[in-house]
């Protein structure tokens, strides 16, 4: 269930990949459509709902992107990537990619940082805090990441004329509670972990803020390979500071959106007990596909993802203030080829069609979303 891999690294990953820039196809350029009234549907606040695309994005896509109205894009940094060789050396050029043609569109990135090397452990879902030297390796990491992108950024002084869209929200590891991300699922390393990253990333930029692992809802297994977010948030506490935390994140990949409800109340109770009652949750993570109904997240037709799109932003757009809710984050920008390797939900999960050539061909539940963000088709 769920797992990529990118293809230049041993990092095993769930629904996210960096892959080759796709051709453009410039006959979608000239579709300026408006979308339909949004007689109805609740008005999303400026900013409040973006995008986690699975492959790394195209001057095409952004553009479509912040026409739909979209402020903020969810990227994937790995660590092994950045270092794959060694401590002294990093390679920023995919991310530069991605955040240059992002800023292009005045479309801001929002990464999470995860994946240890293997000159650090053998296995890239393995925290790095059991050795000093591996944590504070981590750190130089983190700190590099954030003087490099972040509001006094190097790289927007390398990048003379571009828009400036600075880095200022750093979500730190991703689905610590599940162990296709994290081996073991233990809130006292994340704990360890969490402390020392936003020590890093609020002493570097004043700026910045920092936003927990998104929590996959209710993950599958014993204790030490997945544990429910609502449980995995009250543990936290006891082993971070409050101070560590701008933001909480879910992943509430739900059946319906009833279902959805009860996840996200749970989680809400959940983090007012914890003590974190004043935080904001961000929903870093949430989708449904439009293939055979196979699994809960598949919802059996095109029209049907579209609904359910609906009705799960009706919901949480008209409920974020009782929520605490900041940010929804669609997964996914794109299907993935369906011969590819995919998640068990991965190739039909996109606002958009899956396209050899890269041409956008939306799908119904484009249309729904951008009824939500007041955007154009």
């Amino acid at each position: 269930m769920r797992k990529l891999t990118f293809s230049n690294s041993r990092l095993p990953l769930t629904r996210i990949s960096l892959l080759g820039v796709l051709l453009i196809s410039f006959s979608l350029l000239a579709t300026a459509a408006v979308a339909p009234p949004a007689k109805g549907v609740p008005k999303a606040p400026k900013g409040m709902i973006g995008l986690v695309p699975q492959k790394a994005v195209t001057r095409l896509d952004t553009r479509r992107i912040k026409r739909g109205n979209v402020e903020a894009i969810r990227t994937p940094v790995a660590w092994n990537n950045i270092q794959s060789v060694n401590a002294k050396s990093f390679n920023w050029a995919p991310l530069d990619q991605t955040v240059k043609i992002a800023a292009r569109e005045g479309v801001r990135v929002m990464p999470f940082l995860y994946g240890t090397p293997s000159w650090v452990d053998n296995r890239p879902t393995d925290m790095p805090v059991e050795q000093k030297k591996d944590l504070d390796n981590w750190r130089k990491f983190i700190k590099a990441a954030v003087v490099r992108y972040g509001s006094q950024g190097e790289f927007w002084d390398e990048q003379p004329g571009l828009p400036k869209k600075s880095i200022l929200e750093w979500q730190v590891w991703n689905e610590a509670n599940f162990y296709y991300f994290t081996t073991p699922v233990s809130p006292a390393k994340y704990g360890r972990l969490l402390d020392a990253s936003a020590r890093v990333i609020h002493n570097t930029d004043k700026k910045a803020e920092v936003i927990a692992s998104g929590l996959f809802a209710k993950p599958k297994g014993p204790p030490h390979k997945g544990m429910d977010a609502d449980r995995y948030i009250k543990r936290l506490t006891k082993y971070s500071m409050n101070r560590s935390i701008d933001s909480i994140a879910i992943h509430p990949y739900s059946s319906d959106t009833a279902d959805l409800k009860r996840t996200m109340k749970e989680f809400r109770r959940a983090a007012i007990k914890a003590g974190l009652r004043k935080k904001s949750i961000q929903i870093t993570e949430i989708g449904w596909g439009s293939g055979p109904a196979t699994n809960s997240y598949l919802k059996g037709s095109k029209a049907a993802q579209a609904r359910q799109l609906r009705s799960a932003f009706n919901y949480l757009v008209g409920e974020r203030k009782s929520l605490r809710l900041k940010n929804i984050y669609w997964f996914s920008w794109r299907d993935t080829n369906p011969n590819g390797e995919n998640c068990s939900f991965c190739d039909t999960i996109g606002l958009f069609a899956y396209r050899k050539s890269g041409k956008l061909v939306p799908k119904p539940a484009w249309n729904q979303f951008v009824r939500f963000t007041r955007g154009k088709l």
